[in-house]
């Protein structure tokens, strides 16, 4: 399929008329089989795309939006049966309204973990999305279903969220393009919270010129080009014990670092907060945040017997947070920005892979193998992307290469805060 920007053109110059591109994504989105898609909005889609759209960007592109965003009319079932008795949305989230303003028709909706909290998109119940490469592995989560419509082709742009690593997790594994912009800059309006304070939402997309396009239709705002190589630009690489990395993702690792040292520029080793530490705040913060919004929808306690035993056996947990050590992760979440805004202050960008690992297996999909070793999934993600939810920065995620099994790895360019132009630049040359 063509890429955003060049659907987008297509439109444009006549090459293809709105309700021929709707047509043909509500058609591959009815077929598709890896369980990316969970409802097609297909008499919706296609009348808008029949009747008079806005003459914007993204005129006729249609697009998918993950589910936990709402869109007038339809039920947000945010991956749970937790959400069968609840209404139909009354009104667009803040992103759809833009896509629309755009031109853009939503035509459905993708599979999410649970209520966005999860690494791998699957549920014991409602079943799960399956890796565009290999099928018996997990796409990442909780945007899997986002990330495997954009690279199996179904439409050039899909949105999804990132609180943990649930945007760049799923783009570096399904060999997709995830940014993940600067905190705040994206209305997230309308957007069901995982935690308010750690949300952003992004776009999935082929390339990094449609994340930027995407940008700048979400944001409102257009980001330009300021760099055209990286001849001079300070990368950090941050390095430690507590960052764990197989043999394969090391090599790529290794050998894009050779490349951007060839192409000019300067990269370093930088400490980052120690991984325990970022977790330990992490956590906390993540759970009152989440048992609150649960809380206040009227999902927990009330329906605790509707949720799938990962999510529910997390705000079980989340139950046991004091107020004490609420109030001590938020300091400890202070400190930890203070430290990386030092960090910040000597190098342009972060380099770094997003997972230490390749995906799971479907069959046993909280574990991966670490060069042979059993290990929980989280302990080989978490380290690496925590990090710039913790402290709202932007990041993309953009592949970098694959492993011994043909398996996509993907690295992130992470910014200061606000730095979105940097980061888009960077991935780009990556």
């Amino acid at each position: 399929m063509a890429s955003l920007v060049e659907t987008a053109e297509l439109v444009r110059r006549g090459g293809a008329s709105p309700l021929e591109l709707v047509t043909a994504a509500v058609r591959r989105c009815s077929a598709d089989d890896l369980g990316a898609v969970v409802h097609v909005a297909a008499e919706r889609a296609l009348a808008e795309a029949t009747g008079s759209l806005p003459d914007g960007p993204l005129r006729g592109v249609p697009v998918l939006v993950k589910d936990i965003v709402d869109v007038t009319g339809e039920v947000t079932r945010c991956g749970s049966l937790t959400t069968t008795s609840d209404a139909p949305a009354r009104a667009d989230a803040a992103v759809v309204r833009a896509l629309r303003a755009a031109g853009a028709v939503v035509v459905g909706r993708t599979r999410t973990h649970e209520h966005a909290w999860g690494l791998t998109t699957q549920h014991e119940v409602l079943g799960g999305t399956a890796n565009p490469v290999d099928p018996a592995r997990v796409p990442g989560g909780s945007s899997g279903g986002s990330a495997v419509a954009v690279a199996t082709g179904l439409v050039p742009l899909a949105l999804g969220t990132d609180t943990a690593c649930s945007l760049r997790l799923p783009a570096a594994w399904c060999g997709v393009v995830g940014h993940k912009p600067t905190h705040g800059l994206v209305d997230a309006t309308g957007v069901s919270e995982l935690a308010a304070s750690l949300d952003h939402v992004g776009a999935l997309t082929a390339d990094v010129a449609d994340a930027r396009l995407a940008l700048s239709v979400l944001a409102g705002l257009t980001l330009p080009v300021t760099r055209r190589d990286l001849r001079g630009l300070r990368v950090g690489l941050p390095t430690g014990p507590d960052l764990p990395l197989s043999a394969d993702v090391a090599a790529v690792l290794a050998a894009l670092v050779d490349r951007v040292t060839d192409a000019g520029a300067e990269v370093v080793e930088v400490t980052a907060p120690p991984a325990a530490q970022q977790w330990d705040c992490f956590v906390a913060v993540q759970a009152v945040e989440a048992l609150a919004h649960h809380r206040a929808r009227g999902w927990w306690p009330d329906r605790a017997s509707a949720y799938g035993s990962d999510v529910r056996g997390r705000l079980e947990r989340a139950v046991g947070v004091t107020a004490d050590q609420a109030a001590q992760a938020r300091q400890a979440r202070e400190a930890i920005r203070a430290q990386v805004d030092a960090v910040f202050d000597d190098i342009d960008v972060l380099l770094s892979p997003v997972a230490g690992s390749g995906p799971s297996l479907r069959a046993d999909p909280d574990h991966v193998l670490l060069d042979g070793a059993r290990v929980e999934l989280r302990s080989v993600v978490l380290p690496h992307t925590v990090l710039a939810d913790l402290c709202g920065l932007p990041a993309c995620a953009v592949p970098a290469g694959v492993d011994r099994d043909g398996l996509p790895v993907g690295v992130q360019v992470t910014g200061p805060r606000g730095a979105d132009a940097v980061v888009l630049d960077v991935a780009a040359l990556l």
